[in-house]
């Protein structure tokens, strides 16, 4: 069965689709992105959807238009009705597409239903000029607070006419916010990092992204999305010598856990699995611990937060990666040069389990220090400090990494995507192991306003997108 939803601007595709006749429980949403299905150059780029029910009896699917840039939570009270597909039987939707617009289309359906989406783009003469896969948005692919979305290979030609146009979906029934950052293939930033806000399950779109940002030209470029609620991000690259355009998806990383020829079952090859200073297979990445948003924000009487970490099962990493980000507020001149916390990770007790201490100290001093003492005797510790003038109001990313299979330790400090101050020094961790118990961690952000020694409480300092990862052997 086929049905076209190719509507004109005085159309409205939820018209269309009210084909149907009664209510249905449902399993989930699915959504899908849907671009202008014409092009300023005239080609038109169409969605074709594929609804199939593999069940044993029939059953119902509604579709529901969310146009970008609206709140997609906010619904009249009598919802699409249902449109019923009968048992092993595929409905095929052609043609979705509202023109002047881009949106999302929520396909509500059961579980014995399959969803397949693809794009046909035609040239302005009317030849096909291809048939690409459309990305079908949903809980098994959904980017997680406060994880980044990494889009790869985009790019804009001033002479020949191509762009790239991103779109990010906020997947969460409440509004959220999103760091948005462009880089040229070089590893420079382009202009700077995108602060922006989110209604609740809503799409915003970039069209020719690169040009909004002054960038006209651009060739294998990268996007990095990162949202502190549950998100989606993509891009559509036209090209317009074929009048095609085509779904760009968020990249898969190097940590996959399939294992290749020679590993053993241990995945990640001799390469090194997830990166960093490579080495044997990995066990995979596990997510720790998250903290999304603004978590801390100092202040008298609430100078310090902590985090106790519970594990359900002890860890034996072989590396741990601790992100977040800091925004320095004013120098403490209760003690000069005064020490104000950053990050201070520790499990079980801080003597000799140090896994991260990071420090900003004061004028005249100006320094960013970072320290580690996991399996060493009272009064030792790693370390490293450098001096850094830090810029108070300046969003800053950290990036600490325990590399105990090699037993070096990184802390990275960015600014606007690019590196500022890299500190390294060694790690102690006894055989290559970072031993984490199922007591687990604790985590603390700021001192406490009497503390001994040069600490000093970080009034006004907040804190923000804490990620904790390990690589388990």
């Amino acid at each position: 069965m086929r049905k076209s939803l190719f509507v004109g601007r005085a159309v409205a595709l939820a018209a269309v689709l009210a084909i149907g006749t009664s209510d249905a429980a449902f399993a989930g949403a699915v959504y899908v992105p849907v671009p202008d299905p014409v092009s300023a150059a005239g080609s038109t780029h169409v969605v074709q959807l594929w609804v199939t029910n593999t069940g044993t009896t029939q059953s119902a699917y509604t579709a529901t238009v969310l146009d970008a840039e609206t709140d997609g939570t906010q619904r009249p009270a009598q919802g699409p009705p249902a449109s019923q597909v009968a048992a092993g039987r595929t409905t095929v939707l052609n043609g979705i597409g509202t023109v002047g617009k881009v949106g999302l289309l929520e396909v509500a359906a059961s579980s014995s239903t399959s969803i397949e989406a693809r794009l046909i783009s035609t040239a302005p003469n009317g030849i096909t000029a291809s048939v690409s896969p459309v990305p079908l948005i949903s809980s098994s692919n959904q980017i997680g607070s406060g994880q980044t979305a990494i889009l790869l290979g985009l790019r804009r030609d001033n002479t020949h006419g191509d762009y790239t146009n991103l779109g990010v979906v906020n997947l969460a029934h409440q509004a959220s916010q999103c760091e948005i950052k462009l880089f040229r293939a070089d590893g420079t930033q382009i202009a700077a990092t995108a602060q922006v806000t989110f209604k609740p399950l809503s799409l915003r779109f970039f069209a020719d992204a690169f040009k909004l940002l002054g960038e006209l030209d651009a060739a294998d470029a990268r996007a990095e999305v990162s949202c502190n609620q549950p998100f989606y991000a993509y891009a559509t690259l036209y090209t317009a010598l074929s009048s095609e355009l085509l779904f760009i998806t968020p990249a898969p990383t190097g940590a996959s856990t399939l294992p290749g020829p020679g590993d053993n079952g241990t995945g990640g090859g001799t390469g090194g699995g997830g990166g960093g200073n490579g080495g044997g297979g990995s066990g995979g990445t596990t997510t720790i611990f998250t903290a999304s948003g603004t978590f801390h924000t100092a202040a008298p009487g609430n100078e310090k937060k902590t985090f106790n970490i519970t594990l359900p099962a002890a860890l034996s990493l072989r590396r741990m990666v601790i992100e977040m980000d800091v925004t320095p507020g004013p120098w403490n001149r209760a003690k000069t040069p005064g020490n104000h916390a950053i990050l201070w990770l520790y499990r079980d007790k801080f003597r000799s389990n140090t896994i991260a201490n990071v420090n900003a100290f004061s004028p005249p001093k100006l320094s960013f220090k970072a320290a580690q003492n996991i399996n060493l005797p009272a009064g030792s510790l790693s370390q490293d400090e450098q001096g850094f003038s830090w810029a108070q109001g300046q969003r800053y990313h950290l990036k600490y990494t325990y590399d105990a299979e090699h037993n070096t330790v990184t802390a990275v400090l960015s600014a606007g995507g690019t590196a500022v101050k890299p500190l390294t020094f060694n790690g102690t961790a006894p055989n290559g192991v970072l031993d984490i118990p199922a007591t687990g961690l604790t985590a603390e952000f700021g001192h406490y306003a009497d503390q001994e020694g040069p600490e000093v409480a970080s009034y006004g300092w907040s804190y923000a997108n804490l990620v904790i990862t390990g690589v388990a052997y």
